[in-house]
């Protein structure tokens, strides 16, 4: 069911993940240290924003791991090194989910970022980017792979039937809406 479930939320979100991706414009963003704080400020205030509206529903899920999943503590240490501020901005809350499996089609998004994130990463080495302060964008290392199947083996236990499938698209939908909002500010525009 899990290939059912992912295919349902790859289609429902692509649209929406191809434009963030153009509208971030990670790579112009990290080129110089102000870029990488503000950046890594604006995933702090996605990533924090959004662990709070999953945690009532996420917190307890069996095999999920939810507090090893949260990002917002590792964007926080990053911005420490750097010495800059945790947040700046005020965040217009994300959706609340109204089901366990439209927190965890929120969820993918956020997953679905650690392995894009490490992606990122690789190029901006190839690149000669510093990678200061941008640590989050890897949080599982080489554990990774690992994390994304199991995250993929709960959602697939908890979207077992069309309704849940429906739900948790709604849900990605709702994440990569409220990453655009949260992430694309002005600053880091393209």
């Amino acid at each position: 069911m899990s290939d059912d479930v992912l295919s349902r939320l790859r289609a429902a979100t692509s649209p929406a993940h191809e434009r963030l991706e153009r509208r971030i414009g990670i790579f112009d963003a990290i080129v110089e240290p102000h870029g990488r704080a503000q950046l890594a400020r604006r995933f702090f205030d996605f990533h924090a924003s959004a662990e709070a509206a999953l945690a009532p529903r996420l917190s307890a899920l069996d095999g999920l791991e939810f507090e090893r999943r949260r990002r917002s503590p590792h964007i926080s240490d990053d911005l420490a090194r750097i010495g800059a501020p945790t947040s700046q901005a005020a965040v217009a809350p994300p959706p609340s989910p109204a089901s366990t499996a439209e927190a965890l089609g929120f969820l993918y998004v956020l997953e679905g970022s650690s392995l894009g994130g490490r992606v990122i990463r690789r190029q901006a080495e190839r690149r000669g980017l510093s990678l200061e302060g941008l640590g989050f964008l890897d949080p599982y290392g080489p554990a990774a792979g690992e994390m994304w199947r199991r995250f993929l083996a709960v959602l697939s236990a908890h979207c077992v039937d069309a309704a849940a499938a429906a739900d948790a698209a709604r849900g990605a939908v709702g994440g990569f809406a409220h990453a655009e909002a949260t992430l694309c500010s002005a600053e880091l525009v393209a």
